[in-house]
């Protein structure tokens, strides 16, 4: 019998893929075998390094030269089952027309070199799907259908002149220009705001339907996989742990581990101190009246007032784009604002440089999104927390190891961790790895810019819990920036609503679903639709 009348469209066999690390070879994936039929979404769930993406880039040729697939095939419609352990295999043939992929940082996806148009060009013509002719008349028709509205103007921009929602439906499509059969979407939302992540998932849902496309979804978010997928396979270490109904499966979970990633999203839900803020009022940090132009003539902050206090934990919550984090770079030198004033304990720091500059370092430090980015792969754990220290001449070189592994393991990473490299540590080590780098110095203020919006649900708990307990260890104040409202209500005193560049409010945390702003109820009806079910 064909498989395509069966109603599978891709199937996957005894996949076992293996990792050299250290000279020794590591199981990912142990004999893992799965179906997607026809115009299903399937939902591949579970926390960082179950195996995920690593099947994604195993059945579409994308695994790197580190991994080796030692046995599993795939069967796509009704071709020939193809030898993934074979050395022949033309990737040009399946990638793109057979299966093609939506990664999750659109804006890395595109080159930021090339105008939108290009990318269509690029697409289109190698696929030979149309002629240079064709190209920009096809592209605008598909922005259209995604809901663009001035597509020309689009179709003119750079990347880095879009937000990530948009980036990320540009992304959608280029690879439905080419008709595939499977579409895999690798965590296509991780990064995005409540607003554009709705927007994107209602998107593919819609376009599932209408094209009868079949999606392999990966993620880490529960929420995701719920609002959107018919069937989902929870992984555990290369293992599949549970498959099922969706709505089954997470209304009546049968598998230990699937119990204990929903026990971890509603620990995340609820906050485990209590709300009010600090003891006192004393202001550590103020922002005021501050205003940052881009040299495009963009506006990105306007008229910014914004008070941190000793002890304080506030959060700045928006959407992609609103500016939050270029706030943040304000406030750390890493941006200079056109006007207005950042006072640090009373003192105008918005444009120290040099030497003053570097001494506010020992005060106000940041912790990035993007932990393994922002951390040198060269170097150990153990020589990254150091860093900050010989740069600012602090202690001896004894002196500075031995600070360096107190704060790794107050933030707990293990003694043999500590030896490890960024691409050797998990993304949550990488998290806590950072964290520590930043409190080696002891700073009065830390600044999460989005720590934990790319992590999954049990490392997000576990670095918000991390939060908690250092906070409450050594009394600094926290300017925690996400677009999660889930954790931003979960964590902070007051939270600051960011809209277009300007802060339309501040409410108690335990409050802000009281706000009566227009904004604010959208982002809240948006989080509560993706939770909706759950």
């Amino acid at each position: 019998m064909r498989i395509e009348e069966s109603g599978t469209i891709l199937q996957v066999k005894n996949l076992q893929v293996t990792y050299k690390q250290s000279g020794h070879f590591m199981n990912i994936l142990n004999n893992l075998s799965f179906d997607l039929n026809k115009g299903e979404i399937l939902a591949l769930l579970g926390e960082s390094g179950s195996g995920k993406s690593t099947i994604a880039k195993a059945i579409t040729g994308l695994l790197p030269p580190s991994a080796q697939i030692v046995g599993g095939t795939l069967r796509i419609g009704s071709t020939l089952p193809v030898n993934l352990a074979g050395t022949k295999t033309d990737w040009d043939a399946i990638r793109g027309r057979q299966l093609a992929m939506l990664f999750q940082d659109a804006r890395q996806a595109l080159n930021p070199v090339m105008k939108i148009k290009e990318h269509f060009k690029e697409t289109l013509l190698f696929h030979r799907l149309a002629t240079a002719e064709q190209v920009v008349p096809l592209a605008a028709q598909l922005l259209s259908r995604l809901n663009f509205k001035d597509v020309q103007s689009i179709l003119d921009c750079y990347p880095f002149e879009l937000s990530g929602g948009m980036c990320q439906r540009i992304c959608l499509a280029l690879t439905l220009c080419l008709k595939p059969k499977v579409l895999i979407a690798d965590e296509p939302t991780s990064a995005l705001d409540t607003v554009s992540q709705k927007e994107v998932l209602d998107l593919l849902k819609s376009l599932q339907e209408e094209l009868s496309l079949s999606v392999l979804l990966i993620t880490h978010d529960i929420a995701v996989a719920n609002s959107i997928s018919n069937r989902v396979i929870v992984l555990h270490k290369g293992v599949i742990e549970e498959e099922g109904d969706t709505k089954a499966v997470f209304s009546r979970p049968q598998s230990v581990y699937t119990r204990e990633l929903l026990a971890s999203r509603s620990r995340m839900a609820k906050p485990s101190r209590a709300r009010g803020g600090p003891q006192h009022n004393e202001p550590l940090l103020e922002v005021i009246g501050l205003e940052k132009i881009f040299h495009q003539k963009k506006r990105v902050l306007h008229d910014i007032h914004l008070q941190v206090s000793k002890g304080d934990i506030v959060g700045i919550l928006g959407q992609s784009g609103c500016g939050k984090s270029t706030l943040a770079r304000c406030i750390t030198g890493l941006e200079t604002p056109g006007s207005g004033r950042i006072l640090y304990r009373g003192t105008d720091i918005s444009r120290l440089q040099g030497k003053h500059r570097r001494e506010l370092c020992r005060h106000i430090q940041i912790v990035f999104q993007d932990a393994r980015a922002s951390l040198n792969p060269g170097r150990t754990a153990l020589e990254l927390v150091q860093e900050p220290l010989h740069y600012l001449k602090i202690g001896q070189k004894k002196e500075r190891e031995a600070m360096a592994r107190y704060y790794l393991n107050e933030v707990g990473i293990s003694a043999d961790a500590q030896h490890r490299r960024p691409p050797q540590l998990s993304s949550g080590q990488c998290q806590r790895t950072a964290i520590a780098r930043a409190l080696v110095l002891g700073p009065e203020l830390l600044i999460c810019d989005e720590a934990v919006s790319a992590l999954d649900m049990k490392v997000q708990a576990q670095i918000v819990r991390l939060l908690q307990r250092l906070h409450k260890q050594f009394g600094f104040s926290i300017l925690m920036i996400s677009h999660d409202i889930r954790v931003l209500k979960s964590f902070c005193h007051h939270i600051a609503v960011m809209e277009n560049g300007t802060i339309s409010e501040i409410r108690p945390g335990a409050l802000l679903h009281e706000s009566k702003q227009s904004y604010t109820q959208l982002l809240l009806k948006c989080a509560g639709d993706m939770e909706e079910g759950l």
